[in-house]
């Protein structure tokens, strides 16, 4: 004779999940602001935040642990620039439970460097000539001379597109 025995009561079969919200890339994060990092998990009770500058590849500690029901970090976006940057938040208990960004993400810091005139130039008044500069993630400049070493300041623009590289000035 056969025997069937059955629970008496109802069970729960789960499987832990965690998924990165923010950022899941193109986001663009200047060092030393305060961003959020955000997540959502199920069955899941404390979580370690990572963050990578090269695709994954290596791994940088921001939070060894933090309560999975927080669902958010408040991170100051340290001085480490890269466009290959991604997060990735893992079950404290269990590794192979974690979600990585979607997308990379660029952690950058604004720079602007003028590359003409660099000092050696002899400018005629009335001719045109091009004021150049190099530039990272500013998105105006304002350009201006002196004519007493820095003491005071002349506008010549007092705002122009910084991606453009290049302003056409009749001195």
């Amino acid at each position: 004779p056969t025997m069937l025995d059955t629970s008496n009561n109802n069970f729960t079969i789960f499987k832990p999940s965690i998924t990165v919200t923010s950022p899941n890339g193109n986001e663009t994060w200047r060092i030393g602001t305060q961003k959020t990092i955000t997540w959502t998990s199920n069955n899941v009770n404390n979580v370690k935040i990572e963050y990578s500058t090269n695709n994954g590849t290596d791994w940088i500690s921001i939070a060894p642990s933090v309560a999975a029901s927080l669902r958010s970090y408040d991170w100051t976006v340290p001085n480490n620039p890269s466009t290959e940057c991604l997060v990735k938040i893992t079950d404290v208990s269990n590794i192979n439970t974690n979600d990585v960004s979607n997308n990379k993400f660029t952690i950058y810091q604004p720079s602007l460097v003028l590359t003409s005139p660099d000092g050696a130039e002899s400018w005629r008044v009335g001719t045109s000539q091009n004021i150049t500069w190099q530039n990272n993630f500013v998105a105006n400049v304002k350009l201006e001379y002196t004519i007493n070493d820095g003491t005071d300041w002349i506008t010549i623009a007092a705002s122009t597109p910084a991606a453009a590289l290049t302003y056409a000035w009749v001195v």
